[in-house]
């Protein structure tokens, strides 16, 4: 039985990549990840002599790798050695980008980076909406992992279809078991931080609500920030979106 998660109209609708040959700012590292021979993936590295941990970071389906050069030494300035890795078909990667793809090459580009020790030996993974997927992912099978940041992230497989406009009444096990972030978080244990806008309406705060009852970690923080939605969540009141995750962060490392 074919997947509509493997489908053309799925994928193509869900995914919005952007092209880039642009260099990164001044310290910043381009590495290029063969996730599948001949595809390699772009992943950027922005270099902290002072950072305590790496983040590796997975962005939102319409951002690039790129759209961090600018927002790195915020992260910096939380201690972390930002690792923004971008997917197939985006920014200068190869190939043509799919959820199933999305999974596979996580995997590929940790490994890559903890064997060749680009990550430190104290690392978290982040992931804003989309980037939610492979960064639950690599948490259930990674238990080096010290931490899990969630932004704006799904939790139910079928509002993710039914959003690209399509129609799906039900998802087989093997689907569920490998795309619903709701069913896969119990089984991440490590320490757990979620953010969500409560003006979201893109992915609702029920489903950062949802995702947050059905995770595994211990400790795990909830935090929905008041008067943002999807794409502004760095606007919040009062600094709440770096303060939660200098917060969150300063807990764990």
């Amino acid at each position: 039985m074919n997947s509509i998660f493997d489908s053309r109209e799925f994928n193509d609708n869900l995914f919005f990549p952007r092209r880039d040959r642009g260099k990164g700012i001044k310290d910043s590292e381009d590495l290029f990840v063969e996730v599948e021979s001949p595809i390699k993936v772009h992943v950027r590295r922005y270099r902290s002599p002072h950072a305590r941990f790496s983040m590796l970071y997975f962005h939102g389906n319409g951002e690039i790798v790129a759209d961090y050069d600018d927002l790195a030494p915020f992260y910096n300035a939380l201690g972390a050695e930002l690792v923004v890795a971008d997917y197939r078909g985006y920014g200068q990667s190869d190939g043509m980008p799919t959820l199933r793809a999305v999974l596979k090459d996580a995997h590929v580009v940790y490994q890559h980076l903890a064997d060749r020790k680009i990550l430190k030996t104290k690392r978290c993974v982040m992931g804003r909406s989309l980037g939610s997927a492979p960064a639950i992912e690599l948490c259930i099978h990674y238990p080096e992992i010290g931490c899990l940041i969630i932004e704006s992230g799904y939790a139910d497989p079928i509002p993710l279809v039914e959003r690209r406009g399509l129609k799906i009444q039900s998802i087989s096990p093997e689907d569920n078991a490998l795309f619903s972030n709701s069913h896969k978080i119990a089984a991440v244990k490590c320490p757990l931080f979620i953010m969500h806008g409560e003006d979201d309406f893109l992915i609702s705060a029920e489903e950062a609500n949802l995702n947050f009852q059905k995770a595994g970690s211990k400790p795990k923080v909830l935090d929905i920030l008041e008067g943002v939605g999807h794409n502004d969540m760095m606007m919040a009141p009062n600094g709440a979106y770096f303060s939660g995750l200098k917060k969150f962060l300063d807990s764990i490392f």
